[in-house]
């Protein structure tokens, strides 16, 4: 049904108007009068905005042009239909201009009538239809970008990347572009569920239920600050990050402290549950955000579900600026390169023998290393490995070290299993090496990809690793990362109503036109020739 209000300073012009045809027969309901422009207006403003104004041209103390005027600048979507009468030419010409499309002539005919609102509920109708469809792309698209964020965040935390310039590049497609900036602190925070004893007898179907309440309600704890941004590790479903910066008028310590104590509210309130939070020390630059997700991890470790624990973030604090991207960079090639007597002489710049570091610290050393370990057994391994999942775990106990000994004779042994099986990748034929560059670029071809950035990443000479990909593969390179781009790009346009411009973003093509070229190219089809014709398939 939808919605009119007549406006007439003639109380006898509005009974006839709606004397004339049966209204809701005509799916229409008149659901208030007025008198005069100025009574409309107030009217208007103080209710939800109905679907149709139908409005005389003379009226006193505000006349239905002005009314026009006012309701084209305060609701420009509104529909307006002018009364008017034979002598009204001068008016009417005023009213056209003021952009009405819709009249009436009085005295208004039942016949005419009925066919202009038939015209109207076809035009709302289908103004209806495409503002669902509106509202159904914007979903897709924040629904796209909030998950492009989070894969972001989680790749800035455990992988390895290649280009700090090809980082921001994307924040900034993402809409994160404040992470540029390299002195904007921020602190991670780390939640994790607990279901109390009993609660749930292991049933499997209600945990996943469980861990699905628990990420929505993290999700939107989030949506509701704009300095919050969380993601998500989907192997390990009863735990979810925050990224927390601070605006210029607010304390970012401060802000985290007040973040942490509702979102242990809203858990525990809405779904009665505990759970455990560790907050990170803040750091600043993308190159730090790794430690920063450490010493979050390592503050989880440390806490309970009756608070957070951060004693020891003084002494973290000088570990973490120790903990340089040279400083990694070089741990990297050493563990890739099989070299243990390099990688212990780093590991004794990082922490001296002769300095007696509190466990909290030492602790948050080992934390980071394992974070490192992570990424480079996923860089050349194939699929998730059991030394992957022995690297996890090892990070999510590594609070229950008791002592400097244990932590070291850990870590010693894990990174000679890390450099077992990068060498064993390296050092095997060529179609090992390539298989693991395939798979980094299976997993990467939404970023900026080049030969050269990795032959750097795995060691290799850029014209070598050419031929070699070519050999292996089937294809050049390049081809491969089109073939790549193109078939995610037919899978976006057939099952989402996003724009080209939008799907050029999400498949690594930062220009619209350029994509369109490359995909006609391709498959000999425009990407809107191909989307209208799968759609009339379906």
């Amino acid at each position: 049904m939808y919605s009119i209000i007549i406006v007439d300073d003639e109380a006898g012009v509005r009974n006839s108007i709606k004397a004339k045809i049966d209204w809701n027969a005509a799916g229409f309901q008149i659901e208030a009068e007025a008198s005069n422009g100025e009574e409309a207006l107030k009217l208007l403003s103080g209710r939800r905005l109905p679907d149709v104004l139908i409005t005389d041209i003379r009226m006193p103390q505000m006349d239905g042009i002005g009314l026009i005027k006012a309701c084209k600048q305060l609701y420009p979507a509104l529909r307006i239909v002018v009364l008017s009468g034979y002598s009204d030419y001068a008016y009417m010409q005023a009213a056209i201009q003021a952009g009405v499309k819709d009249y009436l002539l009085k005295p208004v005919g039942r016949k005419e009538l009925t066919a202009l609102l038939e015209k109207l509920s076809a035009e709302i109708a289908a103004d209806q239809t495409d503002e669902q469809a509106q509202r159904t792309e914007r979903l897709q698209r924040e629904q796209q970008l909030i998950a492009l964020q989070e894969q972001m965040l989680l790749r800035l935390v455990k992988e390895e990347f290649f280009s700090l310039l090809a980082m921001k590049e994307r924040l900034e497609q993402l809409q994160l572009s404040a992470f540029v900036n390299e002195s904007l602190p921020v602190r991670f925070i780390t939640v994790e569920m607990r279901v109390p004893p009993g609660r749930l007898e292991d049933e499997r179907e209600h945990i996943d239920l469980l861990h699905m309440a628990f990420q929505m309600l993290c999700r939107e704890s989030a949506g509701s600050h704009r300095q919050v941004y969380p993601f998500y590790d989907a192997s390990h479903p009863s735990m979810m990050h925050f990224l927390v910066h601070a605006l210029e008028e607010r304390d970012e310590t401060d802000f985290a402290d007040s973040f942490i104590r509702q979102i242990r509210h809203q858990i525990r309130y809405y779904l009665k549950l505990d759970c455990v939070i560790g907050a990170g020390e803040a750091v600043s630059g993308l190159r730090q955000f790794k430690n920063g997700y450490s010493s979050s991890m390592l503050s989880w470790s440390r806490s309970t579900i009756h608070g957070t624990n951060t004693a020891g973030e003084r002494q973290v604090h000088d570990l973490i600026a120790a903990f340089s991207p040279e400083m990694e960079r070089q741990l990297v090639v050493s563990v890739e390169n099989g070299d243990y007597k390099a990688y212990s002489a780093l590991m004794e710049r990082i922490v001296p023998k002769h300095i007696d570091y509190p466990m909290f610290s030492f602790t948050f050393v080992a934390s980071r290393i394992l974070l490192l370990f992570h990424s480079i057994a996923k860089k050349y391994g194939e699929g998730e490995t059991a030394l992957q999942k022995r690297l996890w775990d090892c990070q999510m106990t590594i609070g229950d070290f008791h002592s400097r000994e244990q932590i070291l004779e850990q870590l010693e042994e894990l990174a000679r299993l890390v450099m077992k099986e990068a060498l064993k990748t390296r050092s095997s034929s060529g179609q090992s090496i390539v298989k693991a560059i395939q798979k980094y670029v299976d997993d990467n071809f939404a970023y900026e990809l080049t030969l050269t950035s990795l032959a750097g990443m795995f060691h290799l000479n850029e014209t070598y690793l050419s031929g070699l990909f070519k050999q292996h593969v089937g294809v050049t390179f390049s081809e491969y990362v089109t073939s790549l781009r193109m078939k995610k790009a037919c899978e976006l346009l057939s099952h989402s109503d996003l724009r080209l411009t939008d799907i050029a973003m999400l498949v690594g093509i930062s220009s619209s036109s350029y994509f369109s070229t490359s995909f006609k190219k391709f498959y000999g089809t425009s990407p809107k020739e191909y989307r209208e014709r799968y759609n009339s398939k379906a």
